[in-house]
């Protein structure tokens, strides 16, 4: 008897009960059965999404299309899943018309997106054949799911890479669709495009994604003393037209350019500011592709017209930002045209062979890490330059290493810098390590002056009124031409000791980088060099010089070593650039900056302004999509508030508020007293706080452009003075002042005064005694620089305190006064000898009211307009 079961043939033995329990998925195959013999044969079609953040125009899907013959892909971008229908009828009719071809068979998976009445009669109609997959089995519609992932893979990499905000993806899926249909596919002999088209394509139009662009600003679109280029950041290729996608940096939108020069070693993120560079979950992207095994055929899908593509403007220069965004937007169909078409550009100034291709990483710290990056050819090439200079200024002699004395040591600091043509340098500076030197033991002064704020704006005004030119300049190296008067010994720089040779240091001659001496000595020597050169140093400002014969005048300001100068004679002029030239090695700046101020010159004056950097800010702070307010603060938001304990990080705050000061005092008065009512928290902010300072960005974002404007009109030195009384969180008062040449803004202040003001005329009284201080420094400061024709015989100071002005005048005493005897007698004194005039101004009327307190968008624009900040 047997103890097992007898079977010939396992085939023939069926179990029911193993069939059921042991089953398993059948692997799909490799290689569909059912090639395609032409393109548009066969479409596979999938959805993706939805994709967290939306894109710049409001996408959350992005819809691709792949054909099976070539492997062509076509993107489109969508903001609900029920455009799916508009797109794909649009896609059939454009395509079947320009490949006089028909699709025959369109391949999904069961989403309802496609899977609806609406589109199934459509399909039916127009005898195309629906195959859907099997429910739960989306390798049947494998390569529209591997298009999906192939992309999000290469546009998530764009991003990263280049350091983008993640608002752009639809901008880098676009661009990854371009870039995979010129890639050799595996198995095949030609690109897709070239399958697609039927010829080889030319590829040389093809940029790095992310890279810096420079575009064509036509005449129209700029003044006549703008520079005809502006920087954007290449996106990707324009459709149906001949161009490039540039995203304008400045002013926040997509163009479509053709007149453009790249410069594909820089990261065009450089110029966006703080940008945080987030991971994308792909997998969490296909949620919405997932098949559905039980749905109604016969479900009716909402139809939503799809927005039509926002017409361009007058002279079709901007594209709107929603584009590639709407699902009117394809690459495939129209590359042939523009690989034809598209010239090629490139800068000139890009071809060293020593510029590496990828400036992605990061600026080493130190010369090992110098050493060990991927760029080192390049930063030992900036080294040894540094050294030829240091060499040519005859910085240091090599001597033995004295005993028992002090070594500085010395370090490397390494950047990168852009000329104004775009072209990339990689900059190596040697500095000493000065921090371990001790005042008075290793060196004795360290002070150095620069010039005033006040004093450039007082200068650009004098050149508006007497149309005088403006240039500036920068020295180069220019420490290094100031002799060293302390004996210093310096350790060899690091990675270049061997030359130096053992037991060997070097004893410095000049003044080097790092150095604390080394400002004031470079100081000294321009100082010198200028007195020479026949210009006279002021002693209102001592970083200003003149020089003068009566008819002609030349004016100069610097700011460590940054020169400008202002002149009326040419002769002169030239002159005095040829006798600085021929001491120093100066380089005349052609994009007209100043101490982080944008300079332009019009037709009828000058202006200021600073909305590059705003724009930076608004990047950092993650607002340069924020709706704007109206005004940087709400009238009341001012007053003392009992403390929430709520509170925020310190330095995150002092940062935003520093920055925001930065503005306030060169170029932007409107957001004084609110930066500076805030700048009071700075020991403990707390989150209402900086609720207001993020409130100043939203109100800059609306008002970025606005700009000091200094006419050509003549007019006298006027000024204007208010107080608001108990107004600082501790009982102090607001003082605020404004000078003003005519119109143009000179000079303005406002603080919170030192000590408690006991009434308004009190509060109003110190205001007056400050704003006095500065008119006599101005005054002063004109007849230094020879324009007294500007000082009327007195100087009108507006106020709108009738009792501080009595008092003052003498009409009106009291006891409760007696202990601001000093103020009164300092500008009762003014008054005497005629230096200035008080008079009354109705508040409504007074622009000082918006250094003082919060004031309604009203008085804010009445205030904006007379101090000439506009638009």
């Amino acid at each position: 008897m047997k103890d097992y079961i007898d079977i010939d043939d396992v085939n023939d033995f069926k179990c029911k009960t193993c069939d059921i329990s042991k089953i398993t998925r059948k692997t799909h195959p490799n290689i569909d059965i059912n090639q395609s013999s032409e393109i548009l044969e066969l479409l596979h079609a999938d959805l993706c999404g939805p994709i967290q953040p939306e894109s710049y125009g409001g996408a959350k899907y992005f819809m691709v299309l792949v054909d099976d013959f070539s492997g062509m892909y076509f993107t489109y971008f969508l903001k609900n899943k029920n455009e799916v229908f508009d797109i794909f009828s649009q896609f059939k009719t454009k395509y079947e018309n320009l490949t006089d071809k028909r699709i025959k068979k369109l391949r999904t998976n069961n989403g309802l997106e496609f899977v609806n009445e609406q589109l199934d009669t459509y399909l039916v109609n127009s005898e195309i054949f629906h195959e859907k997959t099997i429910p739960y089995n989306s390798e049947s519609n494998g390569k529209a799911e591997r298009a999906n992932r192939i992309l999000l893979e290469r546009a998530r990499t764009l991003l990263y890479e280049r350091e983008l905000p993640l608002k752009f993806w639809a901008e880098a899926i676009n661009f990854s669709t371009q870039v995979s249909n010129v890639t050799p596919r595996k198995g095949k002999e030609k690109i897709p495009l070239e399958t697609w088209i039927g010829k080889k394509p030319k590829l040389n139009y093809l940029k790095k994604f992310g890279c810096v662009a420079y575009f064509h600003v036509p005449k129209v679109m700029r003044n006549k003393f703008d520079v005809p280029g502006r920087r954007g950041i290449m996106l990707g290729y324009a459709r149906d037209r001949r161009g490039y996608r540039i995203y304008d940096i400045k002013n926040r939108k997509i163009n479509e350019e053709r007149s453009i020069k790249f410069n594909e070693y820089l990261k065009g993120s450089t110029y966006l500011g703080k940008t945080k560079v987030e991971t994308w979950n792909i997998d969490s992207l296909f949620e919405s592709t997932q098949d559905i095994n039980e749905f109604d055929h016969k479900t009716k899908v909402n139809h939503l017209e799809i927005s039509a593509e926002p017409a361009a403007n007058e002279n079709n220069y901007s594209i709107p930002f929603e584009t590639p965004d709407d699902a009117t937007n394809t690459v495939g169909g129209e590359i042939e045209t523009l690989v034809d078409q598209i010239p090629v550009r490139r800068s000139e100034r890009l071809k060293a062979k020593q510029m590496s291709t990828n400036l992605a990483c990061n600026v080493p710290n130190s010369y090992l890490e110098a050493k060990n990056s991927a760029d080192w050819q390049n930063w030992e090439f900036a080294m040894k330059n540094e050294l030829d200079s240091l060499n040519k200024h005859k910085v240091w002699e090599i001597v033995d290493r004295p005993a028992k004395t002090k070594l500085v040591k010395s370090k490397w600091v390494y950047s990168l810098k852009q000329s104004d043509n775009g072209e990339i340098k990689y900059k190596a500076r040697l500095v000493a390590a000065g921090f371990n030197q001790i005042k008075n033991k290793d060196y004795l002064e360290s002070y150095s002056p620069v010039v005033n704020i006040e004093s450039f704006r007082l200068l650009i005004a004098i050149a508006s009124k007497l149309n005088l030119m403006v240039r500036f300049f920068d020295v180069k190296t220019a420490y290094l031409y100031s002799d060293i008067e302390e004996t210093v010994y310096m350790l060899p720089p690091p990675g270049f000791e061997r030359l130096v040779g053992d037991g060997k240091v070097c004893k410095l001659k000049r003044s080097i980088y790092g150095l604390p001496q080394s400002g004031r000595n470079w100081y000294m020597k321009i100082k010198s060099e200028l007195e020479k050169f026949g210009l006279t140093q002021l002693a209102s400002d001592n970083c200003v010089f003149i020089k003068s014969d009566g008819q002609n005048m030349l004016l100069l300001c610097m700011y460590v070593d940054d020169l400008a100068i202002f002149c009326n004679n040419d002769e002169m002029y030239q002159d005095i650039v040829n006798s600085i030239k021929s001491v120093f090695e100066v380089h005349e700046n052609k994009t007209s900056k100043f101490l982080g101020m944008e300079i332009v010159k019009h037709k009828n004056g000058i202006s200021l302004s600073q909305s590059e950097y705003i724009e930076s800010l608004l990047v950092k702070y993650n607002l340069n999509e924020c709706k704007s307010v109206k005004t940087p603060i709400v009238k009341g938001e001012d007053k003392s508030f009992p403390p929430t304990n709520e509170l925020i990080d310190i330095t995150m705050y002092q940062e935003l508020i520093g920055e925001l000061l930065y503005l306030a005092n060169r170029t932007r008065p409107d957001i004084s007293f609110v930066t500076y009512y805030l700048s009071q928290f700075n020991h403990k902010p707390e989150k209402r706080h900086y609720i207001l300072a993020k409130r100043v960005l939203r109100y800059l974002m609306g008002t970025k452009d606005k700009k000091l404007f200094y006419d050509n009109n003549f007019g006298f030195v006027n000024a204007n003075s208010d107080a608001s009384w108990g107004n600082a969180e501790n009982g102090k008062s607001f003082s605020g002042g404004v000078i003003l040449l005519d119109n143009s803004l000179i000079s303005w202040k406002c603080h919170k005064q030192k000590s408690v003001s006991l009434s308004t005329c009190e509060a109003e009284l110190f205001a007056i005694s400050e704003i006095c201080k500065d008119i006599i420094w101005i005054v002063n400061l004109l007849s230094e620089l020879k324009c007294k024709q500007f000082i009327n015989s007195t100087v009108i100071l507006n106020s709108d305190s009738q009792a501080a002005i009595q008092w003052i005048k003498g009409t009106r005493s009291s006891n409760k006064s007696r202990h601001m005897n000093l103020r009164f007698h300092f500008v009762k004194d003014l008054l005497e000898d005629n230096v200035i005039e008080l008079k009354y101004i109705q508040t409504e009327l007074l622009i000082a009211d918006l250094l003082t307190k919060a004031v309604n968008e009203e008085k804010l624009n009445y205030t904006v307009k007379n101090i000439s900040l506009t638009s």
